[in-house]
């Protein structure tokens, strides 16, 4: 025991002299997830993943379209030109292992604060694993992707770890795969495979289509695209026009607030 406190003490004084946060200061930060209750924007509840995922993802992408000015036999000439809708909104994704195996996770610290698999090296050759469901941790993420009924839709999420917010927004995507089972079959290992699409450049009310809500107008916006981004169908965009009384739908000033009908 006194070997495995030096270690300890060696490797926090290694990971301080990297300016690594956390790891030379007692137990590193776990991932916090912050998640609406009953308010928009109001993230009122929380819960900690019980291992910290060992890479994060983060993906975005800008569509210009590209338009020839002139070809020939040898080279090509073209131009790139941007449409306001075009922009796609940036995904933060990250895997994290629950093992209950060895028993609820710990949140003491020690070594299990560092890796994703408590006690790799039990091998229970005489006594049995106290293994517990793994199924109640994993059901707290889950639960991002249920509609909530005071908001008409999933939270909105702030994604922390430590004082460093990685993003705000929906719990977009979520794949859940079981690897360990207890003889009668009660999971005790999860790898989840988690993307949150960031909403946080958006002021805007995110209500379900079934509820009035409100568009400002940006430069380059049309109501084609308006209706794209609110219902998932650019076709409906003659009911923003009619719910606005707006004659000449090629015509939108920026910064006017549109009415976006709700969908019955």
């Amino acid at each position: 025991m006194l070997m495995r406190d030096r270690s300890r003490v060696l490797l926090g004084g290694f990971f301080s002299s990297l300016g690594l946060p956390g790891l030379g200061q007692g137990t590193p930060s776990k991932l916090t997830i912050w998640y609406e209750l009953s308010s928009p924007r109001d993230y009122a509840e929380k819960f900690e993943l019980p291992f910290n995922p060992a890479t994060l993802s983060s993906s975005s992408s800008v569509r210009w379209r590209a338009v020839n000015l002139a070809a020939t036999v040898q080279k090509r000439s073209y131009a790139l030109t941007f449409n306001g809708d075009a922009i796609t909104p940036a995904t933060l994704s990250f895997d994290v292992s629950i093992d209950t195996y060895e028993g609820a996770p710990g949140g003491g610290g020690g070594w299990g604060g560092l890796i994703s698999v408590p006690n790799p090296t039990a091998l229970h050759l005489f006594t049995p694993p106290s293994g517990v469901s793994v199924l109640p941790y994993t059901a707290q993420v889950a639960a991002l992707q249920l509609v909530n009924t005071e908001l008409h839709r999933p939270p909105l999420c702030e994604v922390w770890w430590g004082n460093v917010r990685l993003i705000e927004g929906p719990l977009t995507s979520l794949t859940q795969q079981y690897t360990r089972f207890l003889p009668d079959g009660t999971p005790v290992r999860a790898n989840l495979s988690c993307t949150f699409t960031d909403a946080s450049i958006d002021s805007g009310e995110l209500n379900s289509n079934d509820v009035q809500k409100t568009h400002t107008v940006r430069l380059g916006d049309t109501l084609q695209a308006i209706a794209a981004r609110c219902y998932g169908d650019a076709t409906r965009w003659r009911g923003i026009a009619e719910a606005n009384d707006i004659d000449d739908p090629r015509v939108l000033t920026p910064g006017t607030v549109l009415t976006i009908p709700a969908i019955r």
